[in-house]
């Protein structure tokens, strides 16, 4: 599988070596440019397209909704089409929407002015499904991917998805405290339920009842900017702090979740547990019926590192190699 790692001196110098990668893999590239001051970004493959944006010090007018401040961060969505005509933030075409607008609202990895410590890139064998991982500091891991089909559990209409480490709303947000997930420190695992600021960070394109053709919000709140698309989305990755209430298994949840989160390690011969990191979707006339969607491919939700594994170890079960991060692991081969 494509991989590849090195060092980038900005969030620009990072999406730029993050596009060669791309279309080194077969990646239609729509456009890679300035813009305000940071860098712009758009690719396409096999009818899924990826907007990105570095910002680089940068406030409101990146995003069309956004929590307007100043900040380093480089944000992403994804869609069905590009137009050169449009800055990053108004690639509407196939993007998801905030619930009752016409505005594209997507996810965020908060970085910094740089330089950073390393790189990862991450693909598949048909490189549909990537990630990105970002040592922003030592040990402050930040992340986002995307791809054109989760892992689908039953015959559901769609399948496309991306995440982030943080909200496309609160991208450059600077008033995070000392030990916040994906903000000033590590992030939680891919495809949980909201950052820890309070906003989607994972989207999934599902047709559930009578809301077809839409996005879904892994977020289970009705703030529009922040994630809502009029469907109501959850995970079974809870953030590391998270409270939210839930109505099926889930790894993360207040102190219980700790304790069962302590025992993925095995004490007798140090395995490590990897488990799939499960999207599930609200019921239409319902308010606590959810259902499966699937899995995020190739990500699993994992507390290794600390618990005898160390940062960006890798780990080997049978003929697959795992990458290690605080929380979480990705397939590297």
């Amino acid at each position: 599988m494509p991989y590849q790692t090195g060092t980038a001196t900005s969030s620009t110098d990072l999406v730029q070596q993050l596009v060669a990668w791309l279309v080194s893999l077969g990646w239609n590239q729509d456009r890679s440019a300035v813009e305000g001051s940071g860098w712009t970004a758009s690719l396409d493959l096999h009818g899924n397209f990826v907007h990105l944006r570095a910002c680089e010090n940068e406030s409101s007018g990146v995003w069309q909704s956004m929590y307007g401040v100043a900040g380093y961060a480089i944000d992403m969505y994804t869609g069905t089409a590009f137009n050169g005509s449009n800055t990053f933030g108004n690639q509407p075409t196939g993007a998801p929407f905030a619930s009752g607008t016409s505005t594209p609202i997507g996810v965020s990895m908060h970085t910094s002015a740089g330089p950073f410590s390393n790189y990862y890139f991450f693909a598949d064998s048909t490189a549909d499904n990537i990630v990105v991982i970002v040592e922003v500091t030592p040990g402050f891991y930040v992340h986002m991917g995307w791809g054109l089909s989760i892992q689908k559990v039953g015959a559901i209409t769609g399948g496309a998805y991306f995440f982030g480490s943080s909200s496309g709303y609160y991208s450059n947000y600077p008033y995070a405290g000392a030990n916040t997930p994906g903000y000033t420190s590590a992030a939680d695992c891919p495809g949980c339920n909201q950052d820890q600021i309070g906003a989607a960070v994972c989207f999934v394109r599902a047709d559930v009842d009578s809301f077809t053709g839409q996005w879904i919000g892994i977020y289970n709140s009705t703030g529009g900017p922040q994630g809502y698309t009029g469907k109501m989305g959850d995970s079974s990755v809870r953030q590391l702090n998270g409270s939210m209430r839930t109505y099926f298994p889930v790894y993360a949840y207040q102190a219980y979740a700790y304790q069962f989160q302590n025992e993925l390690v095995s004490s007798l011969d140090g395995r490590a547990n990897l488990l799939p990191v499960l999207l599930w979707a609200l019921r239409d006339g319902t308010t606590t019926g959810y259902s499966l969607l699937g899995s995020i491919p190739n990500v699993f939700s994992t507390n290794a590192v600390g618990h005898g594994f160390s940062n960006a170890d890798e780990y080997v079960l049978g003929s697959t190699t795992y990458k290690l991060f605080p929380n979480f692991a990705v397939v590297k081969q």
